[in-house]
């Protein structure tokens, strides 16, 4: 029997089996503002709950912004952020050239240089390794990195990017705005996870799962955040 990893949304995780399938990674893609940061912000707080390590990649919110968005479901993450369990890249203070201090746990990274980018996952996730072989990570979102580089060139970095993830024991959690490349782009980044979740404002839909059936949901974004309904 396949371990389960609780998304943070009971109701899902329940229609689900139990959560997302352990050492996998799960595409959350669909059409602007359709919840899927929403998703990735539960899969950071069950990692809080569960007292688990979580590696954040963001590209469309910096550090004090994640910290708002998780207020306002009143999910408070600066304890958990200076106990060292959660380890963030931030790649969208890099996009605009901030200059931040970096620490053991919090690195900044530009958009247009993956290789950079890159070479931090790898330094954390070296970190990470020594403390546990259990942990989470969120990429929220690939779109940005689409918008600043090749698609090809991001393809490749994903590929990687997966590959570590799972050889270090991570379950992880990839976002993507619907749209932003063209279809053949989507299948190939389809192509680089093992499970497709898709959301379209309405409805949740597993188009694909490990372990698991296609089943679908409706759902609403609430001011305690994903509510299957």
């Amino acid at each position: 029997m396949i371990p389960k990893i609780k998304t943070g949304i009971a109701a899902f995780d329940e229609l689900i089996g139990g959560g997302l399938p352990d050492n996998t990674i799960t595409l959350i893609y669909g059409p602007p503002k359709t919840g899927t940061s929403v998703f990735c912000y539960h899969f950071l707080q069950q990692a809080m709950s569960d007292d688990e390590i979580c590696l954040y990649l963001m590209t469309d919110y910096n550090m004090f912004q994640l910290e708002e968005k998780m207020m306002q479901f009143n999910w408070l993450i600066h304890e958990y952020f200076q106990k060292e369990m959660l380890y963030v890249l931030d790649i969208a203070s890099g996009s605009i050239g901030a200059t931040q201090k970096e620490t053991a746990t919090f690195k900044i990274s530009s958009p247009q240089n993956p290789t950079e980018m890159v070479s931090k996952i790898i330094d954390d996730l070296q970190l990470i390794y020594q403390k546990t072989h259990r942990f989470r990570s969120v990429l929220d979102s690939t779109t940005t990195l689409f918008s600043f580089n090749s698609p090809i060139l991001i393809i490749r970095v994903l590929k990687s990017y997966v590959m570590r993830i799972k050889v270090d024991g991570g379950t992880g959690i990839i976002a993507y705005t619907e749209g932003a490349a063209d279809s053949q782009i989507e299948t190939m980044l389809k192509a680089t996870v093992d499970n497709i979740i898709h959301l379209d404002g309405e409805k949740i839909d597993v188009e694909a799962m490990t372990g698991c059936d296609n089943v679908s949901a409706n759902y609403k974004i609430t001011d305690e955040g994903f509510c299957i309904i």
